[in-house]
């Protein structure tokens, strides 16, 4: 489960890629405040829809679930599935 000091592997591939929070959010679709807020879940517990997500890991180059599993802890099981690509 994620805590304030937990580091997630959606923070860490995006640590890893070349993406500022600005990049990333222009190529997902969303603001950069919202991009961050993701990406530091664990500080902010936003709430995220698949399609977003999937957008994300795509960019990264992974698996949604691989980047996600953790946040869907988090947010005990509650994924929104609305959303579509």
């Amino acid at each position: 489960m994620l805590n304030e000091n937990s580091i997630t592997k959606l923070k860490i591939a995006f640590e890893k890629s070349d993406f500022t929070y600005e990049g990333l959010a222009t190529v997902v679709g969303i603001s950069k405040s919202y991009c961050y807020k993701i990406i530091n879940a664990h500080k902010y517990k936003k709430r995220l829809y698949y399609g977003t997500a999937s957008k994300i890991a795509k960019a990264l180059n992974e698996e949604v679930a691989d980047l996600f599993d953790e946040h869907e802890n988090f947010f005990n099981n509650k994924v929104s599935l609305r959303d579509t690509i």
